[in-house]
């Protein structure tokens, strides 16, 4: 447990991953895309959830969105990670003085 919580402690208290990193406009694009689809993955999760949890039965209709929101997901990924593989935009930026 105190492991945990130290590893939480560094999280919370380290610089945003990336933060130092500089993209070109398309980057930020396709990493905003990704952004969104993870979002929109989680609300669906959090749907499921609260249906479960507030006594339906079908929480299940749940699965195929799911699924299909995990391909969106990868897909947005994937293209992000292209990107940079190929475009090689990103770098690090110079710091403030």
């Amino acid at each position: 447990m105190a492991q945990f919580k130290e590893f939480m402690e560094k999280q919370t208290s380290a610089e945003p991953l990336g933060a130092n990193l500089a993209y070109c406009q398309q980057a930020r694009e396709l990493l905003d895309a990704f952004s969104e689809t993870i979002r929109e993955l989680v609300k669906l999760h959090e749907d499921q959830f609260q249906a479960v949890v507030g006594g339906d039965l079908d929480g299940a209709r749940f699965d195929d969105l799911i699924h299909m929101a995990n391909e969106r997901k990868r897909d947005a990924k994937y293209a992000y990670l292209y990107h940079l593989e190929t475009h090689a935009c990103s770098r690090l930026a110079p710091e403030d003085s």
